[in-house]
């Protein structure tokens, strides 16, 4: 279900806005199971927020309704950062007021069991203008108007360092439900979570999906989305003073030209080694593999990911005789009892976990191969008949592990379908560059989560034409 926003009115909210102002300044906290929570709330005094908004100068004329769905991170000492609002267009000059303000106020911060704490404060602010514009403000975006009232504070994420809730800010739109998706720069999905008086979530879904003809990646999107909320704090939901269960809805855009804060993933690399297996005996050199990673993190540049190159391990590798009676019966390794043999080539016992893993051998089939059940990828410096794989194979495995399908075949993407010796060669564009926005966005949240992608359910693999055979 949608949000109720659409059909906010300032019409008779003046009485809200009274019980709000009260609420902000008496707000009781709330101890649950062991933990006492007190949400972030305006603030009072000449810094507080509803004394530094001013009616803009340069505003329209007549009379009209302005509601502002903002945005903004409270630190622990009150201080604010990176306020964001929504309005259209007309009323811009309210925007940058308000994010004005904003950025300069002293709000009173939330806390845990009296320790402050960093949150995301959602609120709004409204003017209602005719010869003045008085203003009026809610700490919520009005989505339980219809069982709380105006006068309730929204469940608060709380953002531990940033670690969690890092880049939401540039998908996520402000319960805007009576703009255009053009208005809002494209309106992609809604996720919902159900916050409990304990700050812990449960019912997490994709609420609403406003793509249109959406394929497996934009879906996974939305649904890795969702299940980023599991492990996410909240500062419960409050009203009339007590800690309530509440839904909370995020908004998530198809950002278009928004710059993106960097996110740093962990990438180990193994180079195997073998005495009786030449396509195990890796040649790859350390400075070889950091040169690679400095290519794959060009090629990721989009994105603004970037892999950072945690350690690089020499090992043995395991399986060696099977690895090879396997590619000798089907060079192209998809023989019965291959995925089997391939998923263990790697030693399990040096694996970085949470995080990346990449292993390095002289020559696998086609050239890499994806293995699902450990969330890494046999990488070769060559196709088990000699060919060589494109530059660009060490970034194509790494969106893999990213959850991002194969694009077609001499695509301008380093996402493209290649497969061993000759891959690429016909192409215009032998090194492809370009990501997609739901590409961006689907690595992102994968980043986020903080492990590889592993397919499985009703998808599966990585795509109808697969580069990486999947093992299961």
């Amino acid at each position: 279900m949608a949000p109720a926003w659409g059909k906010f009115s300032l019409y008779g909210v003046a009485i809200a806005a009274a019980a709000l102002l009260l609420m902000s300044v008496s707000m009781a906290a709330f101890a649950q199971r062991g933990a006492t929570f007190t949400p972030d709330s305006l603030g009072d005094g000449e810094d507080s927020l509803f004394a530094l908004l001013r009616t803009p100068f340069a505003r329209p004329s007549g009379s009209y309704d302005v509601t502002l769905r903002c945005q903004v991170i409270v630190e622990p000492d009150g201080g604010t950062r990176l306020p964001r609002c929504l309005v259209i267009e007309r009323y811009d000059a309210f925007r940058l007021e308000v994010e004005r303000a904003l950025a300069v106020a002293i709000l009173t911060p939330a806390s845990i069991d009296d320790e402050p704490v960093r949150v995301l404060m959602n609120l709004v602010v409204g003017y209602r203008c005719a010869e003045t514009c008085p203003v009026f403000l809610f700490t919520n975006h009005g989505e339980n108007v219809r069982e709380f009232g105006f006068s309730y504070s929204a469940p608060q994420p709380v953002l531990d360092d940033d670690t969690w809730y890092r880049g939401f800010g540039e998908k996520m739109t402000w319960a805007a439900s009576e703009l255009s998706p053009v208005e809002v720069g494209g309106l992609g999905f809604v996720i919902a979570a159900q916050i409990h008086e304990s700050g812990r979530t449960s019912e997490r879904r994709v609420e609403a999906d406003f793509s249109e003809g959406a394929d497996n990646s934009y879906e996974t999107l939305a649904e890795s989305a969702a299940g980023s909320l599991r492990d996410a704090r909240y500062i419960p939901g409050f009203y009339r003073g007590e800690a309530v269960e509440m839904r909370l809805y995020e908004y998530w855009l198809n950002p278009d030209g928004v710059p993106l804060e960097i996110l740093s993933v962990p990438l180990r690399v193994h180079i195997l080694w073998s005495d009786l297996v030449p396509a195990l005996d890796s040649t790859v050199t350390d400075e070889q593999v950091r040169e690679m990673v400095a290519n794959a993190n060009e090629l990721w540049q989009p994105a603004a990911i970037q892999w950072q190159l945690e350690s690089i391990v020499h090992t043995q590798a395991e399986r060696q005789l099977g690895f090879r009676s396997t590619v000798i019966d089907d060079p192209t390794g998809r023989g019965e009892g291959a995925s089997d043999t391939f998923s263990r080539v790697c030693p399990g016992e040096d694996w970085l976990n949470p995080g990346w893993n990449v292993c390095w051998v002289r020559a696998v089939p086609r050239g890499a191969l994806y293995l699902n059940s450990q969330g890494g990828a046999l990488l070769g410096e060559a196709d088990v008949l000699g060919g060589a794989v494109p530059p660009f194979a060490l970034g194509h495995v790494l969106g893999h592990l990213m959850g991002l399908l194969d694009a077609p075949e001499c695509a301008g993407t380093f996402m493209r379908w290649f497969e061993g010796a000759g891959a690429g060669s016909s192409c215009n564009n032998p090194t492809p560059t370009d990501l997609s926005n739901i590409q961006i966005q689907r690595a992102r949240v994968q980043a986020r989560i903080g492990s590889p992608y592993r397919a499985g359910g009703r998808r599966g693999g990585m795509g109808r034409r697969q580069t990486f055979f999947e093992i299961q």
